[in-house]
């Protein structure tokens, strides 16, 4: 399903069915939980909320995790002040226009200015 994400398909019939195909052997032997165990699949919380139904609890693994490094962060004294702002540096290996619309639907983040670089 990470393609699909990548590709900005968060609402697309066949996102709906990727995700039905694999969802659904689970919700015919009854589950009652699933976590999502990818950073990615957050943003398809509502396809994937929408293909189990209410019988299913959803359960976000990314949420949990942020959580936990900031709770560390704070027992170790290592967060920084909430007036700090960091700075994003990001690194692609695919396109960088799929991953800039995303950015800005899907993670309502601002990307500014783009640099393209050879690997070496």
């Amino acid at each position: 399903m990470v393609p699909l994400i990548e590709e900005g398909l968060l609402d697309d019939k066949v996102t709906d069915q990727v995700i039905a195909r694999y969802l659904n052997p689970m919700i015919s032997d009854g589950i009652d939980t699933l976590v999502l165990g990818c950073t990615h699949y957050p943003l398809l919380a509502p396809a994937i909320a929408r293909s189990l139904g209410d019988s299913v609890k959803l359960v976000d693994s990314a949420q949990n995790c942020a959580t936990a490094v900031r709770n560390l962060l704070d027992r170790q004294s290592l967060r920084a002040p909430e007036d700090r702002q960091g700075a994003l540096r990001v690194a692609l290996t695919d396109a960088a226009d799929n991953f800039l619309n995303v950015a800005r639907d899907a993670l309502q983040l601002e990307i500014g200015e783009v640099e393209l670089r050879a690997l070496l």
